[in-house]
């Protein structure tokens, strides 16, 4: 699979209250999911343009992790010089939010993403996936090299802002982020659904906009 993007431009911003202006918004990432595809993502493209940020989506080139960290980073690359914006805001549902994390933290990342909202990210590991080849989904095994690497030190360095955000349906312990994050739990979405759920949706143009639509907890770094 190629890497791929659609960047979409806002036509119009929300205007800010008289007492609360703001710059021109930021650009958004959004990153699908373990075998997904940009379409996952289409509701919620359309809802951060309408709240007038330019919106990409990447194509992501697999089910490898760190690949798909590095396509991210291209992206954002890209998305950076195209706009001239100094960092932009990084989404990602399931398996693309571990991706999304690893650009942050292992390569270089942490510097040009203002906030990183994750949707159903076994942040922690899945254990089905164990049953998974490496290279096809395996690295969300909670006992994975790659998870280990991941999860190694704070999990929420940097700068950025981090949320994540899990279904009722959806192990808590899974989505856990040491260090600092703000944790939300939408009820009875399932997972495939999130990225087109009113609720999922509203909370990430929250976390973007700067506010923890959940609570904020700051855990020690194990």
């Amino acid at each position: 699979m190629h890497l791929a993007l659609s960047a979409v431009l806002g036509l119009a911003m929300l205007a800010a209250p008289p007492s609360a202006p703001r710059a021109a918004a930021e650009p958004v990432v959004l990153v699908h999911g373990w075998e997904g595809s940009p379409a996952n993502m289409s509701a919620m493209r359309d809802a951060f343009v309408a709240a007038g940020h330019p919106t990409y989506v990447i194509d992501l080139p697999g089910e490898e992790n760190v690949a798909n960290a590095t396509a991210i980073a291209g992206l954002v690359g890209r998305v950076r010089a195209e706009t001239g914006a100094p960092a932009v805001h990084l989404v990602g549902h399931s398996m693309g939010g571990l991706s999304a994390r690893y650009f942050i933290k292992r390569l270089g990342g942490a510097e040009v993403v203002l906030t990183y909202v994750s949707m159903g990210t076994a942040q922690n590991g899945y254990l089905p996936a164990c049953l998974l080849p490496l290279d096809a989904g395996g690295q969300m095994c909670p006992s994975s090299e790659f998870l280990r690497d991941l999860n190694e030190g704070d999990d929420t360095p940097g700068p950025t802002a981090y949320s994540t955000f899990r279904s009722s349906q959806e192990s808590a312990r899974n989505v856990h982020l040491d260090g600092g994050a703000c944790f939300l739990v939408v009820p009875g979405v399932v997972h495939s659904d999130q990225p087109k759920s009113p609720p999922f949706i509203e909370a990430a143009l929250a976390a973007v906009a700067g506010t923890c639509p959940g609570t904020y907890v700051d855990d020690p770094v194990r």
